[in-house]
């Protein structure tokens, strides 16, 4: 087996160790295993490996603390966590400490992570090449000057392959956030989906809008990240099938202070985390909105473009205490708080697109790349 295809699996269950190895037994790949992060560091002395997935909670050394290990020792090497704990401080600190290119939560769908470990395995070997690339550029400008024209030509190749390769880690990075708003959504059966759904729904609303696929990629951002806060909120509160007692609506009322504070740390989300902070500002400023009762064009406006795309997602879908509402009362609760609690030039574009679009606007399997539906 060629040392090119190596992936090293580290969790203390054995089982699953096991049903790894079964999982990828036909793939072209060797599939090394240790159930300890310092079995692992060994296996990583002693023979090249690409690809390592590390489980979270594990004795003597968790799968934080590991994958930072291998960062500093290896950084060529792909990283990625396996686990079943969704916890905010672990992801973020898996993110920011390992620098992991993707986060996988149990129970992994089989196809999905084959994939994925083909896709790590894709990116450990363009590095490999750029490096490659870029050791012959050196040897090359000392020992050949008059190939200065054709250096020219490679550089800007390669710039073109790191600008590409950028996006590509910038996309992996928003999908592993992503990933713990899933994981908000999947505290209630009733909210399964519904971040993804936002982001589609105010995509569209900002692509009739006009906007440059700049914006729309923010507010697409914004709208997967905008309930990220939920994670801080008691599960008892988001789940309950009931009105709110006035102290657990403050309690709710603190998720987007809570999102944006998780996002800042992230550099490049530097220009979401007011998005987030503010999309359930009302527009003409009044007490109904929070956290800081802002108005008009105070409120960032992807934020005002999330509110009508998470109103519109929650009035179309199932609830406890009631059935979806049908498309004319989302018009009619769109017109009728048109100026107050929305922006009027987002709800005249949600319209338009309504009209356009009609049922299959709402549609609740929607998921789409953002760089191709922007292309599109």
């Amino acid at each position: 087996m060629s040392h090119q295809h190596s992936v090293l699996f580290v969790d203390d269950e054995v089982n699953i160790l096991k049903a790894l190895q079964r999982l990828l037994r036909s793939e072209d790949m060797q599939v090394m295993c240790a159930s300890r992060a310092e079995e692992a560091l060994g296996i990583l002395e002693r023979q090249p490996i690409q690809v390592v997935l590390s489980d979270q909670r594990m004795p003597e050394m968790n799968g934080v603390d590991f994958l930072a290990r291998v960062r500093e020792r290896w950084p060529d090497i792909v990283r990625m966590m396996l686990t079943g704990y969704t916890e905010m401080d672990v992801a973020v600190d898996a993110i920011n400490r390992g620098e992991i290119y993707r986060l996988i939560t149990k129970p992994w769908n089989d196809d999905e992570l084959r994939a994925t470990i083909r896709q790590a395995f894709d990116h450990a070997h363009l590095k490999a090449e750029i490096r490659r690339l870029n050791q012959v550029t050196r040897e090359q400008n000392f020992k050949l000057q008059d190939m200065n024209r054709n250096l020219e030509n490679k550089v800007r190749e390669r710039t073109k392959q790191l600008a590409a390769k950028h996006q590509e880690l910038r996309s992996a990075y928003v999908q592993t956030i992503g990933a713990l708003a899933n994981a908000v959504d999947a505290k209630d059966t009733y909210t399964r989906g519904h971040s993804e759904r936002v982001g589609v729904y105010a995509s569209k609303i900002a692509r009739q809008m006009g906007f440059a696929k700049e914006f729309i990629e923010r507010v697409y951002i914004a709208g997967l990240l905008h309930d990220v806060g939920k994670i801080g909120v008691r599960d008892a509160v988001i789940t309950k099938p009931d009105r709110l007692t006035p102290e657990e609506y403050e309690e709710i009322k603190a998720h987007p202070e809570i999102g944006a504070r998780i996002l800042e740390p992230v550099d490049f989300l530097a220009d979401i985390v007011p998005c987030v902070r503010h999309h359930h500002e009302w527009f003409d400023g009044s007490d109904a909105g929070y956290p800081l009762h802002l108005s008009g064009e105070m409120i960032p406006l992807p934020s005002r473009v999330i509110l009508v795309a998470d109103t519109v997602e929650a009035m179309t879908s199932d609830r406890p205490y009631r059935r979806a509402l049908p498309l004319d009362v989302v018009y009619t609760e769109l017109t009728k708080y048109a100026g107050s609690q929305f922006d009027p030039a987002v709800v005249q574009a949600c319209v338009r697109v309504l009209d356009h679009e009609g049922e299959s606007f709402i549609r609740k399997d929607q998921n789409f790349d953002i760089y191709e539906f922007i292309e599109g």
